[in-house]
């Protein structure tokens, strides 16, 4: 090995030993002098500075004459170098090439600072050697030539120019003339203020990348040459690669404007001299840096037309199977499967987030067969598991599918049994009766045990070791080959293709739970499509807005994509009540986002509307260590969860509406698990005043407080709770009723025995039958026995279904932006949180004011215009079922009146997200006298939640008649169902 700054004189001396003695070049050029300018020269070197800020071509005096040489040598070449390969290759002929149009500016001002911090002295910048007609290649070793200025003034490398150099003087010296006509006649104008670089092109429109010079004053100016491109070409060294050359135009004008590339106009401007010492070479890494970016640029240009393309030809396919839905061959879930890729691929925010690999991926499925299409789609809808060739059998597409795996797996959509190596998986793919036949071949213990005992009776022997040679395969190695002869043929739907399209489902169903699109491969989006399509479903009319970008780039979208997964892995696991397991996924989520927080693009996340944050990787992952605290707590690792709920107590971006329920938990931890009474009164304070908890937590916190105080045993800290602020919540009327429940079994909601009277059909006979029913049946009909000839039990459904009504308009209005993304909102994404009613507080006023003075054949009219315009489109808040008819509705909003319905839709708009829950169970009134009552319903060990206290006062604040109705049981042994 040759040190970096010792390869100068490693190659003299080899080319010394090879070669003799070889003639030493003075590389040092003169410039145009200007006090004689005649004896102006152009230099060989290219400083790539010019191309990242300017094309400045000094000038300075030189005793020396026009490009004359102070010896002349035979040529020679250096043992580095071959033979036949010149330093300048020689290209006439233009190349074509689309490439894009980038700016520079950037590249000017990075120079700037680091020649700054190289010593602030001024930089001569040199033109490439004038060898006609263009030399571009001559990039190839500028970074060599630079570093032997640098570190060596005169060094081997330069034997390669010795014949460059006798054309060089040749031609200067035939051209003399004519350079003092042009140098004369260039004295007094103005230089040119930029440089210009033309990319021919077909997508540049006419533009020109402008390299920024900093102009110099005319008065600081003491001479100038101009070099017309008719008389004299000048190629200029703008270092990229080879296969880039001829792809740059660089001029030099006082104007911008596109002039034929094969000519290069110069205007080359004096300052004030310089002396020697002031003279500093750029270094080799600006050629490097310069080289790159370029490179870059332009790659990045070519490969975004072949890009879109590639884009334009997928949506090409895309229509042309859509464009015949009734054709027996593209079922309904193909034809959804590709709608959702065409409204992807059509959204340039979309697009972008996927690279040149994702969309080879989407093409190659494009161009499949029918068959192979239909196939993966019904695999891809599957769990990603490994599944049996033999087991996989869809009548309508084939009833051999043989062929049609084959070809998926040639495309490499498919895995097959070669590529199974997890020996874990093979067992899950076998089924008890060939788990039970393995296990009688190795010999297991207990070989007709259940499955997952096996399984795991299996992956113990798998980790014994061979006792006679440690070159012999492993025990789990021959398992596994005896798993693959058992199973036969298995494929697996490959996870890389699978990763793509489950992005674009997620994409396209982004207003929907992370959770479920993320578990489900989008099959409920598909199902939603598929309901579209079919004509059973309608979305209500809005205008779809899109102006902010969610994700950044394609790896902001996969981190989402990932995070979303694992939070539903955890999800599923919680559901199923595997802890252990469901602690294992929550720590390695916590691992992950802890190295993720820190990172710059988190820092575009936080500035989003909240109503888009939460489509953000911190945004899930925040989620994950809520659903952490919750399985510490399961675990009974209180201490563990205090340190996690302060963790996310910690932070005020992401899930913010989720505060109150952590400081509530916190509070609860501290003082009933931990036995911190202290610090559960510290955390009380601050949650009651951060303005992010309300509702039913914030009544949480002060109960708890007030139990502190009014514990024996907590009286030393009673001081410390004299000054919280006041929460007071009415009471409201209590009745009791007594009902025959049902015996049952295991847990769930109490269900009660009835007696329902019916008439025969001779309208005589009456016939008494018993029937269950649920706790708010029973007392719905004590209240009809009442006097009460209309009821329904809603619970919330019933207020919010009037309030989608009367306000549908609002909720659906237009100029909202990023609220509606696509064509399958059954609500503006803002709906449930604070902007909803920021974003709208004008039109909700107005609105509010307009029913607390209607009357009631004005809100009969309001609701009958959206119920006739609207019944049975897909909106969130309504429930088109909830009531019979329009003319119930319409009885039902005579009985509130305007004025109770404006308070409460007051209340709804304002925080629909905590107020949403906690309304009464059942609302009955009289058709004939109009009044009405609202009652919550409570069972037998059944109390009100804070927030149903809440709602009840303020219902009575309002107006209207509440009470809460007990239900007591009765008779539970002596009645039984035969």
């Amino acid at each position: 090995m040759v040190p970096r700054y010792s390869i100068n004189k490693h190659m003299d001396e080899t080319c010394q030993r090879n070669h003799g003695e070889i003639g030493i070049i003075d590389s040092t050029v003169n410039c145009f002098k200007n006090q004689h300018p005649s004896t102006a020269n152009v230099n060989n070197n290219s400083s790539s500075y010019f191309s990242k800020n300017l094309l400045n071509l000094e000038t300075r005096p030189s005793k020396s004459s026009f490009l004359k040489t102070e010896e002349s040598a035979a040529q020679r070449f250096s043992p580095y170098f071959s033979n036949s390969s010149s330093v300048c290759s020689v290209n006439n002929e233009p190349q074509a090439q689309t490439v894009k149009i980038i700016s520079l500016g950037s590249l000017a001002s990075k120079l700037s600072r680091r020649r700054r911090i190289q010593g602030g002295k001024q930089i001569v910048y040199k033109e490439i050697n004038s060898l006609p007609p263009t030399v571009p290649n001559m990039c190839k070793s500028a970074a060599a030539q630079d570093d032997d200025e640098i570190y060596a003034e005169c060094s081997s490398q330069k034997e390669n120019q010795l014949a460059q150099r006798a054309q060089q003087e040749q031609f200067f010296s035939k051209k003399e003339p004519e350079f003092q006509e042009k140098i004369n006649k260039c004295n007094g104008e103005d230089l040119a203020d930029s440089v210009q670089v033309s990319l021919p092109a077909d997508n540049i429109n006419d533009k020109s990348l402008l390299f920024g010079t900093s102009s110099t004053k005319p008065e600081s100016r003491s001479g100038g040459v101009m070099l017309s491109p008719d008389e004299f070409e000048t190629p200029l060294a703008i270092c990229t690669s080879a296969e880039l050359n001829n792809s740059l135009e660089v001029k030099t004008q006082p104007h911008s404007q596109v002039v034929p590339s094969s000519k290069t106009k110069m205007n080359c401007g004096t300052q004030n001299c310089f002396s020697k010492d002031d003279v500093q070479v750029l270094p080799v890494e600006v050629h490097e840096d310069l080289k790159n970016e370029i490179n870059h640029a332009l790659s990045e240009t070519v490969e975004k037309v072949e890009f879109q393309n590639s884009i334009g030809d997928i949506l090409d396919k895309i229509n042309e199977v859509r464009s015949v839905p009734s054709s027996p061959g593209h079922p309904y879930y193909l034809q959804n499967f590709l709608l959702v890729l065409q409204a992807v691929l059509k959204n340039e925010d979309d697009v972008r987030l996927f690279d040149e690999q994702d969309m080879n991926i989407i093409n190659k499925f494009c161009t499949l067969s029918v068959g192979g299409q239909k196939l993966y789609v019904r695999l891809f809808q599957r769990k990603l598991n490994w599944l049996k060739v033999n087991k996989i059998e869809y009548g309508e597409i084939s009833m051999d599918l043989s062929p049609i795996i084959e070809e998926l797996s040639e495309a490499r959509f498919l895995q097959t049994e070669s590529e199974l190596e997890d020996l874990c998986e093979g067992l899950d793919l076998l089924s008890a009766p060939e788990l039970k036949t393995l296990a009688k071949i190795f010999h297991l213990p207990n070989p007709n045990g259940q499955k997952q005992q096996l399984v795991d009776d299996f992956l113990r022997l798998a980790k014994q070791r061979s006792v006679f040679s440690r070159s012999q395969a492993g025990i789990g190695t021959v398992i596994l080959k005896r798993v693959k002869d058992l199973a036969g043929k298995t494929v697996r739907v490959r996870k890389g293709p699978r990763a793509v399209f489950s992005r674009i489902l997620l994409l396209f169903s982004l207003s929907e739970p992370v959770e479920e699109e993320a578990g489900s491969a989008g099959q409920g989006q598909l199902f939603t499509v598929l309901m579209v399509n079919m004509g059973r479903m309608v979305f209500p009319s809005y205008t779809i807005n899109r102006k902010t970008r969610v994700f950044q780039d394609r790896e902001d979208l996969i981190r989402y994509a990932t995070a979303a997964h694992l939070s539903n892995d955890i999800a599923t696991a919680m559901v199923n009540g595997n802890w252990e397991e469901a602690n294992h996924l929550y720590m390695c989520a916590k691992e992950t986002w802890n190295e993720l927080k820190n990172h710059p693009s988190l820092s575009y996340h936080r500035v989003l509307p909240e109503y888009l944050r939460r489509f953000t990787v911190g945004w899930v992952y925040t989620r994950i260590l809520s659903h952490g605290v919750e399985i510490l707590q399961r675990l009974h690792m209180y201490e563990e969860a205090v340190q996690e709920l302060r963790t996310l107590l910690s932070q005020d971006v992401y899930c913010t509406d989720s505060r109150g329920r952590w400081w509530d938990r916190l509070a609860l931890n501290l003082h009933q698990h931990l036995k911190n009474t202290k610090k559960a009164i510290d955390c009380i304070r601050n949650g009651l005043a951060d303005p992010f908890v309300r509702t039913g937590h914030r009544l949480a916190l002060y109960q708890r407080a007030l139990r502190i105080r009014d514990s024996p045993s907590c009286k030393q800290f009673r001081c410390l709770l004299d000054d919280l602020p006041v929460i007071t919540v009415e009471d409201v009327t209590h009745v009791t009723i007594k009902g025959k429940m049902c015996p049952q079994m295991g847990m769930g909601k109490s269900v009660f025995l009835m007696e329902d009277v019916g008439d025969e059909e001779g309208g005589e006979d009456f016939s008494v039958s018993t029937v269950m029913c649920s706790v708010e049946e029973l007392a719905l009909t004590h209240y009809k026995q009442n006097g009460f000839d209309q009821g329904i039990h809603g619970e919330g459904s019933t207020f919010i279904t009037l309030y989608g009504i009367l306000m549908w308009d609002i909720i659906f209005m237009d100029d909202i932006p990023d609220v509606f993304r696509n064509s399958y909102q059954t609500f503006p994404l803002d709906l449930y949180t604070d902007s909803f009613y920021e974003n709208r507080r004008d039109v909700i006023e107005a609105r509010l004011q307009q029913l607390h003075t209607a009357s009631s054949e004005t809100l009969a009219k309001l609701i009958a215009d959206t119920w006739t315009t609207q019944e049975g489109k897909a909106a969130a808040l309504v429930s088109w079922g909830r009531f019979i008819s329009l003319q119930q509705v319409q009885s039902l909003a005579a009985c509130l009146g305007g004025v109770f319905l404006s308070g409460v839709f007051r209340r709804l708009s304002k925080d629909l997200r905590h107020c949403k829950g906690g309304l009464p169970d059942l609302v009955v009134w009289r058709t004939d006298t109009h009044h009405f009552k609202l009652v919550e319903v409570k069972g037998p060990n059944d109390r009100l939640s804070h927030k149903q206290m809440i709602w009840l006062s303020e219902l009575k604040k309002l107006g209207a008649t509440v009470e809460v109705c007990h239900v007591q049981a009765v008779g539970a042994k002596s009645k039984r169902l035969s």
